[in-house]
């Protein structure tokens, strides 16, 4: 295999970096809502959480309050509730940013005039799709169903047997899986691109990404992901510290999310860990958790911010070999 194949993926990085300055502002506009947005809505939620709980704990302590149980039931319910409504608010925000920065980088690419109202239409025309894709992706890829079972068996089995050779065990088949999300999630993501810039349905734009990273392209979309990967993990090692990581759960620093355009996953953990917080704490939410669920929220957004444009260049350069093997075959 040619080292170009491999490390292909830096050419696509320096490409990246090189259509930055172009619309440098709207990009920047871009990046400051992506951070800001998203910021607020934690803060928010954290903010709910805090006071709906201390009510709640106020009330259940109150001796002459005799339905407690009830109250807490219905304070877990209400809380659900509450992350649910932030998660899609979330969901909305991120597929916004993500068909901007998906389309303001084509203009940026192809060197077009990036005209306002063709792109306001085009991002209300398109801004689901990111979103949508998702959806799709998950239910109707059994491939991942099947290693979902098999990471929560795993888990179990870990726990069940905790010896060396379960630990080893397990640490072998998380770094298979990884890879293999890696390298599946390549035309997923792909798909994204291409249904944003073209314009093309969700079936339509993943046969049309499945055919474009034919010919070696795939293995340079997998390196890209496990360069984003890499990035992710070195700054929540280098920025929180094990230790802090190591008590207060860490998110995964997966970037497979922040690759597939979509950050729902590390949200969903980051939205619900003041909850879990909260229990082993002895019940509070300190300061350090607020901040790290910060930092790590605004690094995933600017990675995601950083993966798209990359896709977005993998994908011209993908369509014009593409369409070069198609001449040659002709």
């Amino acid at each position: 295999m040619d080292l170009s194949e491999i490390f292909g993926f830096l050419i696509i990085l320096k490409e990246t970096l090189k259509i930055l300055p172009k619309n440098g502002k709207l990009v920047a506009s871009i990046a400051f809502l992506s951070l800001l947005l998203p910021s607020v809505l934690f803060l928010s939620f954290v903010y709910f959480y805090q006071s709906l709980t201390a009510y709640v704990f106020a009330s259940y302590t109150d001796p002459e309050y005799s339905d407690s149980d009830n109250h807490v039931v219905k304070y877990l319910a209400l809380l659900l509730a509450v992350e649910i409504a932030f998660l899609l608010i979330f969901v909305i925000i991120s597929s916004l940013s993500s068909t901007t920065t998906i389309l303001v980088s084509a203009y940026s690419y192809t060197g077009k005039k990036l005209d306002p109202k063709d792109l306001f239409s085009s991002i209300k025309r398109t801004w689901k799709k990111p979103f949508s894709r998702r959806l799709y992706s998950s239910s109707s890829s059994l491939s991942s169903r099947f290693l979902s079972i098999a990471v929560v068996l795993a888990i179990f089995l870990v726990f069940m047997y905790p010896n060396f050779m379960t630990i080893c065990a397990f640490v072998i088949f998380g770094v298979i899986v990884f890879i293999f999300q890696l390298y599946s999630s390549v035309v997923y993501v792909l798909s994204v691109v291409v249904s944003i810039v073209e314009d093309s349905s969700g079936v339509e734009a993943l046969g049309k990404a499945e055919k474009l990273v034919k010919g070696g392209q795939r293995l340079h979309g997998f390196t890209l992901n496990l360069f984003f990967n890499l990035v992710a993990a070195s700054f929540e090692d280098g920025g929180v510290g094990k230790g802090r990581k190591a008590r207060y759960g860490g998110a995964s620093a997966s970037m497979d999310s922040c690759s597939t355009c979509s950050s729902i996953l590390h949200v969903a953990v980051i939205l619900i860990s003041p909850g879990t917080y909260y229990y082993i704490d002895k019940l509070s939410v300190d300061n350090v958790t607020i901040y790290y669920g910060l930092f790590f929220l605004n690094l995933v957004s600017l990675l995601r911010i950083l993966a798209l444009i990359a896709y977005t260049v993998f994908y011209f350069r993908c369509k014009k070999r593409h369409d070069e093997e198609e001449e040659e075959e002709m």
